[in-house]
């Protein structure tokens, strides 16, 4: 047998991505929904839990899948400890204060307003554990993912950029996006090798005021437009029964107006998020190579229109299909450039969460 050397380095390699589908998506919606309805809801956990392992497992990385490890109870204990721990005092103590005092005392006021800041403060908390839990969950070739920062730093971030983009009628938005997804993406780690993340948001303000201008006069048109049709078919004098179909082509107009106004802000704003996906893909690198995504505002519209209309047609019970397609659309678009010396990344040490994302389920945000 030939000796090893010790001092030798393996060589890096590119790393390719691919979606390679398999059957059995169908199979899992359909047990999940049955035993959803069996036990109230209680299985989705589980449910959660199948669907993330066959979609993981599609994923393939130099030919080789990606392997989800996490499991229903996980998950089912991190939603009884968000529940016992913050949910069901909040009700027992407001159902109480609520039977002696009624619902309009400043005490229960006072209270619930506390609650619902609670929670807008923690929606950063939430989005940050639960990536943390699915990336400790995530296994390529043995390694895992990890999270090394802080989810309270996160989560008050989070909140501050919420404020941010109120106060500034949104113009903060690609500023404190870019500052979140610093943050998150710095904080990653696959083994004990890190992701960094570094730029700026001024290349994705003109594409952004582009979109937020033509929203507001989008705006001012449908308001304008449905005065004028109002008018058109309320004048002073009631209208003679021959011309009652007027106010009927009133009403059709002002039905037509919304919903162009509905599809047509949602396909302009894709052009602003495609800008933000490819900036904040090129702005990323892992082990000093540099991601790229090819994503389209065309693309985006038909991914987001095609499985609105599944989320439709389905009754909400396509939703794995839903994911899948979504991070279909994300891995068949995304390209390392350089090599990366995958034999010398070893297991993080850092520490595994044990329960799930509770705290994410009860407020049902994505930690994607």
């Amino acid at each position: 047998m030939m000796p090893v050397d010790p001092n030798s380095q393996s060589p890096a390699q590119s790393l390719s991505f691919s979606y390679v589908p398999r059957p059995g998506l169908l199979k899992i919606t359909l047990i999940n929904l049955v035993f959803n309805v069996l036990t109230f809801s209680i299985y989705r956990f589980w449910g959660k839990t199948n669907v993330r392992r066959h979609i993981w497992s599609c994923i393939h990385i130099n030919g080789e899948p990606l392997e989800y490890t996490g499991t229903g109870m996980e998950l089912f204990k991190g939603f009884l400890f968000i529940f016992g721990l913050f949910i069901l005092p909040y009700i027992v103590v407001t159902t109480i204060l609520q039977a002696a005092l009624g619902d309009k005392n400043p005490i229960v006021l006072a209270l619930n307003a506390l609650f619902f800041l609670f929670i807008y403060v923690m929606i950063g908390f939430a989005i940050y554990k639960a990536r943390k839990y699915q990336l400790t969950r995530t296994l390529w070739r043995g390694i895992r993912g990890n999270l090394s920062g802080s989810a309270m730093t996160y989560s008050l971030t989070y909140f501050g950029s919420m404020l941010a983009k109120m106060f500034s009628f949104g113009w903060a938005t690609p500023v404190m996006n870019t500052v979140l997804h610093e943050q998150i993406t710095n904080d990653m780690r696959f083994g004990d090798a890190a992701f960094k993340f570094k730029g700026r948001a001024g290349p994705l303000y003109p594409t952004y005021a582009l979109c937020w201008l033509l929203t507001v006069f989008a705006l001012f048109a449908l308001i304008g437009g449905g005065i004028a049709m109002y008018m058109a078919g309320s004048p002073a004098q009631a209208l003679p029964d021959n011309l009652s179909p007027l106010r009927a082509g009133v009403a059709a107009g002002l039905v037509f107006l919304f919903l162009a106004y509905m599809l047509f802000v949602p396909a302009l704003w894709s052009v602003y998020v495609a800008k933000q996906m490819r900036v904040f893909a090129d702005y990323t690198r892992f082990d000093g190579a540099q991601f790229h995504l090819k994503a389209t505002a065309w693309s985006i519209i038909w991914l987001t229109l095609s499985n609105l209309l599944i989320l439709i047609f389905t009754i909400g019970i396509g939703w794995p299909f839903i994911q899948q397609r979504l991070f279909r659309y994300v891995i068949d678009r995304l390209k390392l450039e350089g090599a990366v010396d995958i034999d010398r990344i070893a297991q993080s040490s850092l520490a595994i969460p044990t329960r799930g994302e509770g705290l994410a389920d009860a407020f049902d945000v994505s930690a994607w």
